[in-house]
């Protein structure tokens, strides 16, 4: 627990703390702008918060730039920390010799762990800060207790509430699964999307399947003719000859291509050009007397780089024979190589082409109907884990919802006399309600308030409340003094700002004077001097 805070900036130059109930207590007459809600923020600041560079940054205007230091007790062991507003992003931990400067984010995790949050529970900010109800913080509005701030979204807001009631463990185990599998769909529906995997859709898959038995009948039929041939037909369908195949058939591609530029360039050594002779022939259809060769002489004559152009493509074609050559020998020698592995030398040599072009359309279209039927899995996977996760966050928060209002419902009935009318509380996947009831004034609205945080303090393992005076403003007096009776009694730390307190009886008033850890009026103030009533 939090033991001491020291800062020679404030009027005391130190605050000492316990366990239960730790008042700062004000003035009789209620007087504001003493710094009552400055020192909560510092315990907060104290407590890793950030929001004390922001919110009280006219105490740093006036007084200058603040170091705290603050004593944990965790254990029987004491822990010394060290913390400056010049730079709130470091922590010092003062009980270490080696590397005493860390991040906050270090000093956060010290706090998680020294507190005994569970492995799987809420980040120590993530728990606290919505229940550091501290003036300026915007999370005092009684119809949104669970909110650390006006607007933030109930996605945010449930999980850390199934963190802070040990539900999370399982979720998230649920989370990891469905995002692992979710990665996996969007892969596949990646290669979809870029064409390396072809999507089918289910009457496409039927006709795929027809066409793999017309495949496998036609295959069959050629395996007959080969084993006739006392041939292996297992032999021809090996990954070898499947990787000759490919070569042969990249080799016929390139042939093609060079054969059409072969093509081009005769054409172009006895016209001059494709276009010239494109133009000359379609003249000669409509002009049959018309000498095309002359024509083409004409141009050939008229064009100044003729020969020269020529002499290149000569050149050029002489080349392109040489390339056809060699293309025309790798592919005789592919040939040989399948029909030397499939012992088909002399025998029907065909076969082999037509039987391995078979064996690459079926397996192609097996792989299609096979990534078909892994998207279809994926997708129902998805589906079933979202459903799991659904139904398991449903069954987490009907449980808190259970817990807390009749947790509530206690503390309501030590809060009031008679029968008073509970809150509830109701949690569902998308929202949450907090219902005052029949009894919806606005002092009892904050009680319902209070009554939540006592509850989730209990039954949670947050470790502290910080309720400022904003929380008791409304709530009647009578109320006002069970409260404090609970918070005294508390095994976990409680700090209040709280003023007027003749208006409560006499044993209230000895118990809020023997838990205070500051009192402040208009001549004793947080940070020894005013500056709010400036000109």
């Amino acid at each position: 627990m939090l033991k001491e805070l020291r800062c020679n900036k404030l009027a005391t130059g130190k605050l000492e703390f316990e366990a239960g109930l730790n008042a700062l207590v004000g003035p009789e007459d209620g007087a504001n702008s003493i710094g009552k809600s400055s020192v909560l923020m510092l315990i907060d600041f104290a407590l890793a918060g950030d929001d004390f560079i922001s919110l009280c940054s006219d105490v740093m205007d006036n007084v200058g730039a603040i170091t705290i230091e603050m004593d944990f007790i965790f254990g029987g062991e004491k822990y010394c920390f060290a913390r400056s507003t010049n730079d709130p992003k470091i922590v010092v931990f003062l009980s270490e010799d080696e590397k005493p400067e860390k991040s906050v984010d270090e000093y956060r995790s010290f706090l998680k762990k020294n507190y005994i949050f569970p492995e799987e529970g809420a980040s120590f900010r993530g728990a606290v800060n919505p229940f550091f109800r501290i003036w300026g913080k915007e999370n005092d509005n009684p119809n949104k207790p669970l909110n650390s701030f006006p607007s933030e979204p109930y996605q945010k807001i449930k999980p850390n509430l199934l963190k802070l009631f040990s539900f999370y463990g399982v979720l998230k185990s649920l989370e990891k699964e469905k995002t692992a599998t979710s990665k996996k769909k969007s892969i596949l529906k990646g290669a979809f999307d870029e064409g390396y995997i072809k999507s089918l859709t289910k009457r496409e898959k039927e006709k795929s399947e027809k066409r793999i038995e017309e495949v496998e009948s036609e295959i069959n039929e050629i395996k007959k003719v080969i084993e006739a041939h006392s041939i292996n037909a297992n032999k021809i369908i090996s990954k070898e000859n499947f990787k000759i195949k490919a070569e042969k058939d990249a080799l016929v591609r390139s042939l093609f291509q060079l054969k059409s530029r072969q093509k081009r360039i005769e054409t172009n050594l006895t016209y001059g050009s494709a276009v010239n002779k494109k133009h000359f022939d379609k003249l000669e259809e409509y002009f049959p007397e018309v000498n095309s060769g002359r024509l083409t002489k004409v141009e050939q004559f008229h064009s100044g780089v003729s020969k020269i152009l020529k002499a290149e493509l000569r050149y050029e074609k002489q080349i392109l024979d040489d390339q056809v050559k060699e293309l025309e020998f790798e592919i005789s020698e592919a040939d040989k190589r399948l029909l030397e592995s499939t012992g088909m030398i002399e025998k029907p040599s065909g076969l082999v082409d037509k039987m391995l072009d078979l064996s690459f359309e079926e397996r192609s279209l097996r792989d299609q109907i096979r990534f078909r039927d892994i998207k279809s899995s994926i997708d129902t996977e998805v589906v079933t884990i979202s459903e799991k996760i659904t139904e398991k966050t449903t069954q987490s928060l009907a449980s808190i919802e259970s817990k807390l209002n009749s947790k509530m419902a206690e503390y309501i009935s030590i809060f009031y006399e008679g029968k008073p009318v509970t809150p509830q509380i109701k949690l569902s996947e998308t929202r949450y309600e907090f219902k005052h009831n029949e009894d919806s004034g606005t002092g009892k609205a904050y009680a319902n308030m209070v009554a939540l945080d006592m509850s989730i303090l209990e039954e949670t393992y947050l470790p502290i409340l910080i309720h400022d005076l904003i929380v008791f403003s409304n709530i009647e007096d009578h109320a006002i003094e069970a409260i404090l009776e609970e918070y005294s009694v508390a095994n976990k730390q409680v700090f209040i700002a709280l003023d007027k307190l003749g208006r409560f009886k006499n044993e209230i008033q000895k118990l809020v004077k023997e838990k205070e850890f500051l009192a402040l009026d208009s001549k004793t103030l947080a940070f020894g001097q005013s500056w709010k009533k400036r000109t």
